[in-house]
């Protein structure tokens, strides 16, 4: 929508749609001042409500777009008088030298133009200077071909040099490595040797994990034995202490019997006294 109203009909259509607006409020405004009755009274609440219309419609409107003339055309905002005041003479108005496109044509365009027929510089001499440019260019190629051969022969001497050097290097590094491999193969032997040293040395250390476990199996039936042994012994020990309990007892009971004969010895020894001396 606001690509259409970017256009001179639609700018002519939202001046009419403004002004109408415009128009039935004031009406409006005139009917309520007036107190006209009937649809009259009605004409300023239409004219608020076109003018709401009129005041969304202008939200969509775009914005005028402003170009900087000036930076152009520095007296563009001085009116003739002004510049026949300033420069003394009459006005003349200065005409664009628009070519064929519509554009404004550069000044300095025009007297490089100039400068350029003056100097006879056409398409053809400029062809013949850049095929002139061309065959130097070759010719100092093969110059330079030349150059580079003397300059490979000499590369190719030092880069033979540098590889005889490298041979050497080469050869030294080999037997180092041949002597490595010899040294490495010596130690594999030693490192075969150890590792059946190793496995010596595992299976004895198996033969003594059993024979240890052996004894300490008998270590522990021993243990065993020895604790039930010594459990019997303290229930035996429970067992002689409760007997002496009951010998203690037992004495103190025939102790205790024993005197109660003595006394009963002794009543009836009284009794038979009584009796004797009765019979006397």
């Amino acid at each position: 929508m606001a690509f259409s109203l970017k256009t001179k009909k639609a700018r002519a259509v939202l001046n009419v749609i403004f002004s109408v607006g415009a128009a039935v409020v004031i009406f409006g405004a005139l009917a309520k001042i007036e107190h006209w009755g009937g649809a009259m009274g009605r004409a300023l609440e239409v004219g608020m409500l076109c003018e709401t219309f009129v005041f969304v419609l202008m939200a969509f409107q775009p914005a005028e777009e402003n170009y900087y003339w000036e930076r152009f055309f520095p007296d563009i905002n001085v009116s003739p008088e002004e510049e026949e005041k300033r420069t003394g003479s009459k006005f003349k108005p200065t005409f664009l030298n628009l070519p064929a496109n519509g554009h404004a044509r550069n000044p300095a365009l025009n007297e490089m133009d100039k400068m350029l027929q003056e100097a006879d510089v056409t398409p053809a001499n400029l062809k013949r200077l850049s095929d002139n440019f061309q065959r130097l260019g070759t010719t100092v190629e093969k110059m330079s071909d030349v150059a580079d051969v003397v300059t490979v022969t000499g590369e190719y001497t030092q880069h033979t040099r540098e590889a005889s050097a490298a041979l050497v290097k080469m050869r030294d590094v080999y037997s180092n490595a041949a002597n490595a491999v010899a040294s490495f193969n010596n130690s594999a032997q030693s490192t075969h040797e150890f590792h059946s040293q190793i496995q010596q040395m595992t299976k004895n250390l198996a033969s003594l994990n059993a024979i240890y476990e052996l004894e300490l199996q008998d270590t522990n039936n021993h243990l065993k034995a020895m604790n039930h042994f010594y459990s019997n012994l303290s229930a035996a020990s429970q067992s002689m202490a409760g007997t002496i309990e009951d010998s203690r007892k037992t004495q103190e009971q025939v102790a205790l019997l024993a005197k109660n004969l003595s006394n009963l010895n002794a009543v009836y020894g009284n009794m038979l006294s009584a009796m004797q001396g009765s019979r006397h």
